[in-house]
């Protein structure tokens, strides 16, 4: 006999509705979730990356600089000892 108290109860409560639903519906439920976990990790595993790939990059363009700088010092040092000490003109 079909019991309407007892059909009220199961929709009312989730978790019961959960223990009657069919299994494979519920695995369904639990994969889409993990996948969406998942994907929101790799999301911010990605921009964590990128943040750091743009720093090392900052960094790398830093040191290319400073290198340059450094060259530019050495080479006016260079020929201002070679000029005896005088200031060496610009040409051009």
């Amino acid at each position: 006999m079909y019991d309407h108290e007892q059909s009220k109860t199961a929709r009312d409560s989730p978790a019961l509705a959960d223990l009657l639903q069919m299994p494979k519906s519920i695995r369904k439920r639990e994969e889409e979730e993990l996948t969406a976990y998942t994907t929101r990790w790799l999301e911010l595993a990605d921009a964590a990356l990128s943040t750091a790939e743009k720093a090392a990059k900052a960094l790398e363009l830093a040191r290319q600089e400073q290198e340059r700088i450094r060259n530019d010092i050495q080479r006016r040092l260079k020929n201002y000892a070679k000029a005896g000490g005088r200031r060496v003109k610009k040409v051009g």
